[in-house]
């Protein structure tokens, strides 16, 4: 099974997916909206390739899921979100994913031309990462 925790019943309670997805070392991003039948893709490297593979994560996770989802998720338009900070290095992606998840399980819109100057916060962002790991794990 590709993914466990999606149940028909986590599909009733929930309004998002959320789906990290790397491929050939980088991370991007998929958000499914229930409500709005639609998939959003954050990628700090905007690249084509990118968006052919979500396409083919969602069948997989369609293909394992079958029944879950109250419509059929592959139908569901790909949509990728314009004016998003990205990286301007090779590495950063992973972090950029997360501050990505980060905004978007919040209720209100995100002003993404407020936020352009992720790239020189990455180092205060891995750091308040680590930390919060280090809260919130047990040894």
């Amino acid at each position: 099974m590709f993914i466990q925790h999606i149940t028909p019943d986590s599909v009733r309670e929930s309004k998002l997916i959320v789906q990290p997805i790397c491929f050939q070392s980088h991370w991007v991003l998929i958000v499914g909206k229930l409500k709005e039948k639609v998939w959003k893709l954050y990628d700090s490297l905007p690249n084509p390739e990118h968006k052919a593979i979500c396409t083919e994560v969602i069948k997989q996770i369609h293909e394992d899921k079958a029944g879950v989802f109250p419509s059929d998720i592959t139908t569901w338009k790909l949509q990728t979100v314009r004016g998003i900070p990205t990286q301007s290095n090779e590495h950063d992606c992973g972090i950029f994913v997360c501050k990505y998840m980060e905004r978007a399980i919040l209720k209100k819109k995100t002003d993404w031309a407020s936020l352009k100057e992720w790239q020189k916060y990455m180092p205060k962002f891995r750091a308040e990462l680590g930390y919060a790991l280090c809260l919130t794990t047990k040894m």
